[in-house]
């Protein structure tokens, strides 16, 4: 191969150097238009912010910052005045602003570099915290733009910079505004909302945890306990669901869910016991649909106590509660089936028709869950197919059938 000569090679470096300050002129010419294609002009810059010649100097970190808050401008404009844009616009000028953001915090720090004496002579910097202190709420619309866009990813980088920037040391001598915690609040649950979305569920929950104790809303401890379930935080979860139910009580049922669930951990029935009849006598008696999903809860509880006969009572008041709460009926029918099932194999299987009433009375609460919340009963089907497939003769349809149902 043949091998470039150092004059060659100072040639081409030199080339390159020539043909990205010529793209800074051009950009620099474009946006001095009347009306700027300020797309074309963050495109058109993006070379000189790799390549090393220009990468090192502030004008095309500047005329990239300038580049995307006029695109994101323009399309915001639009949207105002009713004329609504497509998702993909609407992402693309999201994600000019973020890179609008990014391009003047590198030109801030371009332009507080010691010269040779070691002294600091700011020649932009003025400019440029005016124009992020004056776009900085803008970062949160710019996230919805994307996160609309199902641009997640986006989204979470625009609200990330939203509420860091006020606190950014580059930006100490004209920081943007800071945030009231009401909207500090707001910006991180948006966050955890676009990590969710991303399965990134270690970051939801940190900015989760970062909420000030005064925004009150019932999705942080919603999406809390969502997230540290995710990751198998055991300690965050149980953190955020005693802090949702102290807060806003039976209002969403994970939160007391996951407190009994840590006392049924632990063996303590009585403090469950004390939780669900505490959570009900709490409850409206017109929310019925509550109070059901509590009384389902208690008969779990007495499940776990091996007292069978309140387990039965209580998921038969939750139904009667609600009598369109497939789970009940399911935890119903479960419990009568378990019970016929275990008498049936203590005999092995000699006392069938004794128990069969109470297989059909479980069969028929099986497939009234099943009719109800088909998505999220998916095991009835075999659970139908194993019990019609044990009552033997006389019930060969019905084992076809579910059999048929259950793909077995």
């Amino acid at each position: 191969m043949k091998k470039l000569s150092i004059l060659a090679i100072t040639l081409l470096a030199a080339g390159s150097a020539i043909a990205q300050q010529q793209v800074v002129k051009d950009v620099e010419h474009m946006l001095k238009e009347s009306k700027p294609d300020y797309a074309a002009a963050l495109k058109a810059i993006k070379p000189a912010l790799s390549d090393p010649s220009t990468a090192g100097t502030i004008t095309p970190w500047l005329l990239a910052g300038q580049a995307g808050f006029g695109q994101y401008d323009q399309v915001f404009l639009m949207e105002s005045m009713g004329n609504g844009q497509n998702a993909d616009v609407k992402d693309a000028a999201g994600k000019a602003m973020v890179d609008g953001f990014e391009a003047y915090m590198k030109a801030l720090s371009l332009d507080s570099i010691p010269d040779e004496k070691g002294k600091i002579k700011p020649k932009k910097s003025k400019e440029i915290l005016k124009a992020i202190a004056e776009q900085h709420p803008q970062l949160r619309n710019a996230g919805i733009f994307m996160f609309q866009a199902q641009d997640f990813d986006g989204a979470l980088k625009a609200w990330e910079l939203y509420t860091s920037l006020p606190t950014n040391p580059l930006l100490s001598k004209n920081p943007p505004k800071a945030l009231p915690d009401t909207v500090l609040g707001d910006a991180y649950l948006l966050q955890s909302l676009a990590a969710l979305s991303e399965n990134k569920d270690a970051v939801a929950l940190s900015a989760l945890q970062k909420v000030p104790a005064s925004f009150k809303n019932i999705d942080v401890y919603v999406y809390g306990v969502e997230a540290a379930r995710r990751i198998n935080d055991s300690t965050a979860m149980l953190d955020f669901a005693t802090k949702g139910y102290e807060l806003f009580g039976t209002e969403n049922i994970s939160f007391i869910g996951q407190l009994i669930n840590a006392k049924l951990l632990a063996g303590d029935y009585k403090a469950c016991h004390q939780l669900v009849e505490k959570a009900i006598a709490a409850t409206p008696a017109d929310n019925t649909q509550m109070q059901s999903q509590l009384y389902d809860i208690l008969g779990y509880i007495c499940e776990q106590e091996n007292d069978m006969a309140n387990a039965e009572k209580n998921y038969q008041k939750s139904i009667d509660l609600d009598p369109s709460y497939a789970k009940a009926y399911f935890d119903l029918g479960r419990v009568i089936y378990n019970t016929a099932l275990k008498a049936d194999e203590q005999t092995e299987g000699k006392n069938i028709d004794a128990l069969k009433n109470d297989f059909l009375r479980a069969a028929e609460l099986f497939e009234k869950a099943y009719n109800l919340d088909e998505t999220n009963m998916g095991s009835v089907p075999g659970i139908l197919y194993r019990l019609f497939y044990r009552l033997g003769a006389g019930y060969e349809n019905q084992t076809t059938q579910w059999k048929a149902e259950a793909g077995e």
